[in-house]
C-alpha cells in the first residue's frame, strides 16, 4: 500500500468507529471510494472556497472532538520536537510537512502493524487525520506548483499559512469540494500545530488514550520516516523522468502519433500541470530541489548525492540539469529516463523494508525495476522507452539544453 498509492491515499479505505470512510469526499484511489449519506452546503466564506459544497457532516465529528484534538496535536508535537532536537517551538513549513506526516501514518500504523491491529478508527484518531494532515497537503500543493516558498528558512504566522493554503488552491479537493472548516478554525488549528500556542493543561483522558496507543514509538517513527522517503522518492522520480518527458513532447518532430500519445500519457501521471504562466522547465526544477530539501528533512541525503555523482541534478542548490548530449536526443531521453529509475530503486527498496519491518511485516515484498517505471510514470513508460531506443530519430537534436 504504501509504495503503490502512498499512506495519505492508501488509508483512505480505512473506515471510522461510525462506519464512515476515512478522508470521505477526498478518498483515494477512486475506485474504493463509497457513497454514504452526506449534508452538504454551500461555502459563504471568502476566497477560493466560496459558492462550493463542503461537508457539513464530517465539520460535526470533527468538532465534537475538538478540545481532544487540540490536545493531541500538542502531545504529539511535544514528543516530535523532542525526538528531533528542535531549537524552535515553531516549525518551518519542512518541518511540519515531517510533523504532518503523523496524521497520516498514525491511523495506517495502528491498522496494518501485525500485532494487534485495530480494525476502525476512533472519533479524535478520525479528526486528527482530517485535520493533522493539513501543513502537508499545503506543502504538497505548493510543491507541484514549483513554489519555493515551500524552502522558507523561518516560521510562518497561522494567518499567512491560511493565506498561502487558500492562494494555493489547498482548501479546494480534486472533486471541487471547500474544507469546510471556518477561516477562524483554521488558522486557530494551524497556529497550535505550527506554532504550538496551546496554553490549557493536557488533562484530556481521550488524548492520552490515543498517546498510549501508538505503544512502540520508536517503531512508530520509523514506520513515519520511512513512509515519508518512500513517497518522496517516488516523487523525484517523476520530476526526473518529467524533465525528459517534457523536452521530448517540446521536440514534437522527434516523435511518432504513437509516440506523442505515450508521452502526454506519461506526463498525465507523474506531473501536475502548474498552471497558466508558469514554465514547465522552471517548474520542474523548482519540484525537485523542493523534494530534495524534503528527503533532507526527513534524513535522506542519499538520494542527492547518488543523482549529483550521477550527473543528473545540480550539486549546489540541487536544481534540475538535463544532459548535455549530442545526437539522438529519442535514445538520449530514454537513457536518462533509464537511469533515474535504476538508480532510486535500491532507495526505493531500502525503505519499503523499513516500512515492512516497521510494521512487524517480516515476509519479503520486493519490488522491480518494472514496478518503479509504472508507479512513477505508469504502464504507457516501457512501450515509449522501447520505442524510443529503437525507431531512429528524424534529426539528431542534443537533448540538453542550457540549465
Amino acid at each position: 500500500m504504501e509504495f503503490d498509492a502512498d499512506v495519505w491515499n492508501g488509508i483512505c479505505t480505512f473506515h471510522s468507529h461510525d462506519g464512515r470512510q476515512i478522508g470521505e469526499n477526498n478518498s483515494n484511489p477512486a475506485v474504493y471510494k463509497e457513497v454514504v449519506e452526506t449534508e452538504h452546503k454551500i461555502c459563504k466564506f471568502e476566497g477560493s472556497r466560496n459558492g462550493l459544497p463542503i461537508n457539513v457532516t464530517a465539520l460535526r465529528q470533527v468538532m465534537a472532538v475538538w478540545p481532544d484534538a487540540l490536545q493531541f496535536t500538542t502531545m504529539l508535537r511535544n514528543d516530535y520536537i523532542r525526538r528531533r532536537g528542535l531549537d524552535s517551538a515553531r516549525l518551518t513549513l519542512c518541518q511540519g510537512y515531517v510533523f504532518s506526516k503523523l496524521g497520516a501514518a498514525y491511523p495506517a500504523y495502528l491498522a496494518r502493524k501485525r500485532s494487534r491491529p485495530i480494525t476502525s478508527l476512533p472519533a479524535l484518531e478520525t479528526a486528527f487525520f482530517t485535520l493533522g494532515v493539513g501543513p502537508f497537503m499545503v506543502v504538497r500543493t505548493l510543491m507541484e506548483k514549483g513554489d519555493l516558498s515551500v524552502l522558507r528558512d523561518g516560521p510562518l504566522t497561522a494567518t499567512e499559512l491560511y493565506e498561502m493554503a487558500d492562494r494555493s488552491g489547498t482548501l479546494v479537493s480534486a472533486a471541487g469540494n471547500g474544507c469546510a472548516g471556518s477561516k477562524k478554525l483554521i488558522i486557530d488549528y494551524l497556529d497550535v500545530t505550527m506554532n504550538g500556542t496551546f496554553s490549557k493543561p493536557l488533562d484530556s483522558a481521550e488524548a492520552r488514550r490515543a498517546v498510549n496507543a501508538i505503544e512502540d514509538w520508536d517503531e512508530f517513527y520509523g514506520y513515519v520516516y520511512a513512509t515519508a522517503r518512500l513517497e518522496l522518492l517516488v516523487r523525484l522520480t517523476q520530476y526526473l523522468c518529467a524533465q525528459s518527458l517534457w523536452m521530448l513532447q517540446a521536440r514534437d518532430a522527434l516523435l511518432s502519433d504513437t509516440e506523442r500519445s505515450l508521452v502526454s500519457a506519461c506526463l498525465a501521471k507523474c506531473y501536475h500541470d502548474p498552471g497558466e504562466g508558469l514554465d514547465d522547465r522552471t517548474v520542474m526544477g523548482h519540484c525537485i530541489r523542493i523534494v530534495l530539501a524534503l528527503l533532507d528533512e526527513v534524513d535522506f541525503p542519499q538520494a542527492r548525492a547518488a543523482l549529483v555523482e550521477a550527473n543528473l541534478v545540480h550539486s549546489g542548490n540541487g536544481g534540475y540539469l538535463l544532459d548535455q548530449v549530442g545526437g539522438d536526443a529519442r535514445v538520449s531521453a530514454a537513457r536518462r529516463m533509464r537511469l533515474v529509475t535504476e538508480l532510486l530503486l535500491p532507495f526505493c527498496k531500502d525503505t519499503l523494508d523499513a516500512t515492512h519491518r516497521a510494521l512487524q511485516r517480516f515476509t519479503t515484498q520486493t519490488i522491480t525495476l518494472d514496478d518503479v517505471q509504472r508507479r512513477a510514470c505508469g504502464p504507457s513508460l516501457q512501450p515509449l522507452l522501447a520505442m524510443l531506443e529503437t525507431r531512429p530519430a528524424q534529426q539528431g537534436t542534443p537533448v540538453g539544453v542550457p540549465a
